[in-house]
């Protein structure tokens, strides 16, 4: 890297030589060109005046000719006017030539005629002008009329030929000037084209080299970064695997056990079980989370839903975890004209909420968490924006620490973890998300007072559906579900879970088995381990919709996973299975998914009839 950055300064000091060579040849073309251009018109003005002259005393002889044969007819009267417009337009041109300046501009023959003493042109000029206002005077009578005209047209006679001499010389001059033009253009090329060389060598072909030497270092990082990144994901992939799956078995035989009978104390420690379980699970969720977010892997699920109740939610979540510490958790709405039917991504920002109210929960000890929800007046031609505060009067947040609170494993103290806990990654995914969103998160907090933080998002209008929710109490479904899994713990959990709900249960060890009992049991549902020795589950799956000679290629086939990645689900959506589990599994989890193949068992469990 040393070398390049060595090059890179090389070829900045090079670069600058050969822009100022280019600079300077276009400057020098430019001027070179201005000079051609204003020369080339000062000749083709001359000529212009010339021309003028010309015509003008061509006009002025005929018409003189005229008032010299009838001044007093009707043609004399005609060739008047002639006169007075062809003396205007003679004396306008004999203006601007007789000026110094003009003079000048003239080559060097029509200087020669036009500054001589004798018999000088414009003197003469002025001559042939005061005669033809002569003739022109209506006060004059007819006899002196003729005689001013023949004086006049004689003398306008004899300066025709002299006028076009020096229109000739310019008319010369112009050539002569034009030609150089072409010599000045193509000695600007040529300067122009020696700069382009000069900046060629010295940088376009060095920068190439530079770029490709670049260009190789990049891709050989690139290509390193991607084996690492890759590696990560299945380092991650693999560890949530391994960590879910006996977690899967912790949690699941919890909830079962809470459903026995148990005394206070038991059912005070199948609770603990549940929380420290859910809080390792909550750890995974967020290593997971913010390796996607890395990944740029995030998935948001855009919807309408009512934000009040979103936050109304996440309150209820953690009032229990308040109320045993003794704070107040409330909400608080401000009046809104819009309603809080908004569209948005709900799991996004319901998974940032708990993260700032778990944490307004996790550091305070006493006093009020409230949850403030209000529009942002929009600025003009905004979308609807959305302020979501919750303020709390926790420990509070020191201000040299406020800068890096939101980095990944930050805490304001490093006495923090121990007293309170936690890894630091969830406002690092606070940050993240809220960025996702479209929105940003802020901070205000006083050590010691507490702490305020501010979520401002933009929303979409939405509009309210009403949806008929079937009654999710449901304990009896009378469905034979199929249950693949090679781990022990996980069939135990599964055939408790199931069997509670009215389920008749059958087991298969690995996926060769799976496809066996699923030809000749034929269940009503299958719940397919993904990962299985012999075969797992997406082959599994895949084998069970490819024999259409068996009632099980069409069942619902969910699979069962502790693969939390978006690719995960689309492997087994592809593979064929009709649903996703992440494990650990849940009796609600559970539920819902036989619910969601099985709606109208809801509505049967109440009028007393069944599947």
């Amino acid at each position: 890297m040393s070398k390049l950055r060595i090059t890179r300064q090389y070829l900045r000091w090079r670069s600058g030589i050969a822009l100022s060579i280019v600079l300077a040849a276009a400057i020098t073309a430019m001027w070179v060109a201005f000079i051609g251009r204003d020369t080339v018109a000062t000749r083709n003005q001359n000529t212009a005046s010339m021309d003028t002259l010309l015509l003008s005393l061509s006009e002025m002889s005929m018409a003189f000719q005229e008032l010299r044969m009838s001044p007093a007819s009707q043609r004399g009267k005609n060739s008047k006017a002639h006169v007075r417009r062809a003396s205007h337009a003679a004396e306008e041109a004999a203006q601007r030539i007789s000026l110094e300046r003009t003079l000048k501009t003239f080559s060097p023959e029509g200087q020669s005629i036009l500054r001589r003493d004798a018999m000088n042109p414009l003197l003469e000029l002025e001559d042939v002008l005061f005669l033809a206002d002569v003739a022109v005077d209506p006060r004059q009578n007819m006899t002196d009329v003729a005689r001013a005209a023949g004086m006049a047209g004689d003398l306008a006679m004899r300066l025709l030929p002299i006028f076009n001499r020096i229109k000739q010389a310019e008319l010369a001059a112009a050539q002569e000037a034009a030609d150089t033009q072409v010599t000045y253009g193509i000695f600007a090329l040529v300067i122009t084209l020696l700069g382009v060389g000069l900046a060629a060598r010295f940088v376009h072909l060095p920068m190439e080299r530079y770029v490709i030497r670049a260009q190789n270092e990049i891709e050989r990082n690139q290509r390193k970064a991607e084996a690492a990144s890759e590696a990560k994901s299945m380092f991650l992939a693999t560890m949530s695997h391994e960590i879910r799956t006996p977690l899967n078995g912790v949690l699941g035989l919890a909830d079962v056990l809470k459903e026995t009978q148990l005394g206070s104390d038991q059912k005070r420690m199948v609770t603990m079980i549940q929380s420290s379980g859910q809080a390792l699970l909550q750890l995974i969720n967020d290593v997971l989370d913010l390796a996607k977010i890395e990944a740029g892997k995030i998935d948001l699920k855009y919807e309408g839903f009512d934000v009040q109740a979103l936050c109304q939610e996440t309150a209820e979540l953690f009032s229990g975890q308040a109320a045993q510490k003794g704070v107040t958790l409330t909400v608080h709405t401000a009046p809104s004209e819009a309603g809080w039917f908004v569209h948005s991504a709900p799991q996004a920002l319901r998974q940032v909420l708990a993260n700032l109210v778990g944490n307004a929960v996790k550091f305070t000890e006493q006093g009020v968490i409230e949850l403030h929800l209000e529009d942002v007046p929009p600025s003009h031609g905004e979308e609807r924006r959305l302020r979501i505060a919750v303020t709390d009067d926790g420990i509070g947040i020191a201000p040299g620490a406020l800068e890096r609170i939101f980095g990944q494993f930050e805490q304001a103290d490093s006495s923090t973890t121990t007293q309170f806990g936690g890894t630091g990654l969830g406002l690092s995914i606070v940050q993240r998300m809220s960025e996702a969103l479209g929105g940003h998160v802020r901070v205000e907090s006083t050590l010691g007072e507490g702490s305020e933080f501010i979520l401002e998002l933009p929303v979409g209008i939405a509009q309210r559906e009403v949806v008929v929710t079937p009654e999710r109490d449901v304990v009896h479904f009378g469905k034979r579900v199929l249950v693949a899994d090679d781990n022990r713990v996980n069939q135990v959990v599964a055939r408790k879970i199931l069997e509670t709900l009215g389920c008749e249960v059958s087991f298969a060890a690995n996926g060769l088995e799976a496809v066996d009992r699923a030809a000749n049991w034929n269940p009503d549902l299958i719940l397919m381990d993904v990962r299985m020795p012999m075969m797992d589950g997406l082959q599994a799956t895949r084998a069970i919709r490819a024999d259409t000679r068996h009632m099980a290629a069409s069942v619902p086939i969910v699979g069962l996973s502790a693969n939390a990645l978006a690719e995960h689900r689309e492997e087994a959506a592809e593979a064929g299975m009709s649903g996703y589990v992440e494990k650990p599994v849940t009796r609600l989890a559970l539920k819902t998914e036989l619910l969601r193949h099985w709606p109208a068992t809801a509505q049967q469990q109440e009028n007393g009839t069944w599947a």
